[in-house]
């Protein structure tokens, strides 16, 4: 039987040591890295590409001996239209121009100190995140540019007027035009982010199981914390955001424009799996809380970690089902598994109800019951997880 928070005995770590371990964990899991999809190594080769021919072209169609907006403005304008629909990404490509066109004007006009640089920035920033509504990481190429522009227009040594506004707008004709001729796949991207973001799901719920299949304290649910964390918050919005209207720039992707039917599946696993990413972070949390109680080592749940593997497995092939790896045979089969492993901790749920409350007017009634509580809250989570990986497989 799965006991919650049966105290094991180990000698108290030395403070400090524990204290450099722990931070050394929390930086591994800030940093954490994950294998990048086509789509983003196919933006850092646009970007490099635009920027090198818009340099080129910049430097014959006007007179600026090192035509550094050109190449700015080009590799901005691939950043920006990045899992973009054609009208959005030629919207943000005119937003980035114009922001340009407005920081030489202004770089120009006035005094440069830190106040004005700092509201200039504050503004960009503003505009590109709050108001047109840019992904974060295209958000913030604009205030950099902004710099770079201001930094390029102080610190010349002759006045270009006009040429520095056409090297501007041939360095985003060209980032257009690179997008346009060049564009990501929607249907690779959003298959590789989801694919991505199942693995990272199962994974988190393998170190779980893992871990609780033998003594386990608050050194591990951290961690367990800490990579759930990070699943549910830059591995969900990265796959968000190349599912997210994915079926709209098919339209004008020739590679994507006969699978729209798949894309359409890809948005339906996608909302069943941001619904998992949150109960595996409830999960990990419970868990940490608990641990942070207690305030001590306990002994192996079995049962419970052999559950948390089985959901892993569980998620898995749901994705390889949806990817067509699998089939719905395979899913099903992955969830009985899930359930045989349930009824087991059920069972131990039950027992462990029973004896808190025959010793409820005991010393440790509530601490007997509080656990009980916990270890049956997990379950309440598991079944949720399990109510969304159940359903059919989108056609």
């Amino acid at each position: 039987m799965d006991a919650l928070t049966v105290p094991v005995t180990r000698p108290p770590a030395h403070g400090l040591r524990e204290r450099v371990r722990r931070a050394r964990a929390r930086v591994a899991h800030a940093v954490s890295w994950t294998p990048p999809t086509s789509t983003e190594i196919g933006v850092v080769a646009k970007s490099a590409f635009a920027a090198g021919v818009a340099w080129g072209v910049a430097r014959i169609v006007t007179e600026v001996p090192q035509p550094v907006l050109a190449s700015l403005t080009a590799l901005v304008v691939v950043q920006v239209s990045v899992r973009a629909s054609l009208r959005t990404a030629i919207e943000r490509s005119i937003a980035v121009v114009l922001g340009v066109l407005l920081a030489l004007a202004i770089g120009d006009a006035i005094d440069l100190n830190g106040l004005s640089v700092g509201l200039l920035l504050a503004g960009s920033l503003g505009v590109a995140q709050l108001v047109l509504r840019l992904p974060a990481s295209a958000a913030r190429q604009v205030p950099v540019s902004i710099l770079i522009v201001l930094t390029t227009v102080t610190s010349s040594q002759a006045s270009y007027g006009w040429q520095r506004a056409l090297e501007t707008v041939v360095g985003a004709a060209i980032g257009v035009a690179v997008s346009l001729i060049l564009p990501a796949s929607r249907l690779v991207d959003a298959s590789h982010t989801l694919h991505r973001l199942a693995v990272g799901l199962g994974g988190v719920l393998d170190a779980m199981g893992s871990g609780l299949r033998q003594s386990w304290s608050v050194g591990e649910t951290e961690a367990w914390r800490r990579t759930a964390r990070i699943v549910r918050s830059r591995l969900v919005s990265e796959a968000a955001e190349a599912v997210g209207n994915s079926r709209e720039a098919a339209r004008w992707n020739v590679r994507d424009r006969g699978h729209v039917d798949v894309l359409r599946r890809y948005e339906l696993v996608l909302a069943r799996l941001e619904r998992t990413a949150i109960g595996v972070s409830v999960i990990s949390r419970g868990l940490d809380d608990h641990a942070r109680v207690a305030g001590t080592t306990h002994r192996a749940m079995p049962a419970m970690g052999s559950l948390l593997i089985a959901l892993a497995d569980a998620v898995r092939t749901l994705m390889d089902a949806v990817l067509g790896v699998s089939d719905s045979t395979d899913v099903a089969r992955s969830l009985e598994k899930v359930r045989a492993r349930r009824a087991q901790c059920m069972r131990g749920a039950f027992r462990r109800a029973r004896t808190a409350l025959e010793h409820q007017a005991e010393p440790d009634g509530f601490e007997m019951e509080s656990e009980w509580l916990g270890y049956a809250a997990l379950l309440v989570q598991v079944d949720r997880i399990v109510g969304d990986l159940s359903a059919p497989v989108p056609a």
